[in-house]
């Protein structure tokens, strides 16, 4: 690989969460800039994922892990810390319930491992691993989410490693100013690093970093695009987004909806497909890392 090259993973998260997410998706990469996808394996619009990987066979597709949102691919019987009274996954609840200790590790990994199993059966090639809403770094679950890399080998996954963009570019002043004023996220990203070292000892390949930014709505503003693609590092960096046509059932669980119609925009303009050729950077998937 060439000194200096800049190698970028576009990835859409949430396939299968809704038909909506699903057409938004399939939109970015066939028109788009979409590299790399993440599935909600178990969610019913999950079923297109085979046709999806068969039309696309270049793009990357990983497991979004998820225990928080709709009903589990397990057994509700099996899993009894996981689920309601209903058989559903807790959804607000479950990060409380994580870290009081209510959620035992064994039924953890029985379910996440059973969505990488159902993806395997539609006989899709799982690239990397990620999670619905990056719960996977609270440490309970990192540690049961290690143990599903081990046992799944599935040995790509996401970094948590973040190189923030900051409103007046990568100025490091800008920055200090960002964790001064959000003292949280310095020890959430001081954290997440941690992990990721201990991820690399046990094997799991990444990129060099995530591309981040202070909102989730910026992933919506092309102006903002457009500054992120300008300063993209040499190396291997990652970036997610969330296109989408809303739909009731996204409203029904998300909070963050109507902007995604305007990700599917910002992913298949003609400006960002151009600033991506202008700044020399290589589009790749989690299949060439």
């Amino acid at each position: 690989m060439a000194c200096g090259e800049k190698n970028l993973i576009i990835n859409a998260d949430g396939y299968g969460f809704t038909s909506g997410i699903n057409r938004g998706i399939e939109e970015t990469v066939e028109h788009g800039v979409v590299t790399s996808i993440s599935v909600n394996a178990n969610c019913e619009a999950a079923s297109e994922l085979a046709v999806f990987a068969q039309r696309y066979p270049r793009v990357s597709i990983g497991i979004h892990l998820n225990p928080v949102v709709g009903r589990p691919l397990s057994d509700p019987h099996t899993i009894p810390t996981l689920v309601n009274a209903a058989g559903e996954l807790h959804y607000r609840d479950f990060t409380r319930r994580l870290l009081r200790g209510l959620i035992d590790p064994v039924e953890l990994f029985t379910e996440l491992t059973a969505q990488i199993r159902h993806v395997r059966k539609m006989g899709v090639e799982i690239s990397h691993l990620d999670s619905h809403q990056g719960l996977h770094l609270y440490p309970p679950y990192f540690r049961v989410f290690l143990r599903v890399v081990a046992a799944s080998g599935v040995a790509r996954m996401r970094t948590h490693a973040h190189y923030m963009l900051a409103d007046t570019l990568w100025r490091r002043p800008a920055l200090i100013g960002f964790y001064l004023g959000h003292p949280y996220r310095l020890v959430t990203h001081s954290w997440a690093r941690y992990e990721m070292w201990q991820a690399r000892r046990q094997g799991v390949k990444m990129a060099d970093r995530l591309l981040s930014t202070e909102r989730n709505s910026d992933k919506a503003d092309l102006s903002r695009w457009l500054q992120l693609l300008r300063n993209v590092p040499a190396g291997w960096s990652e970036v997610f987004c969330h296109p989408a046509y809303p739909d009731d059932e996204l409203r029904h669980w998300a909070t963050y909806v109507d902007e995604r119609l305007t990700e599917v925009r910002v992913m298949t303009c003609d400006e960002t497909k151009a600033e991506i050729a202008r700044c020399g950077i290589r589009l790749r998937s989690f299949h060439e890392l």
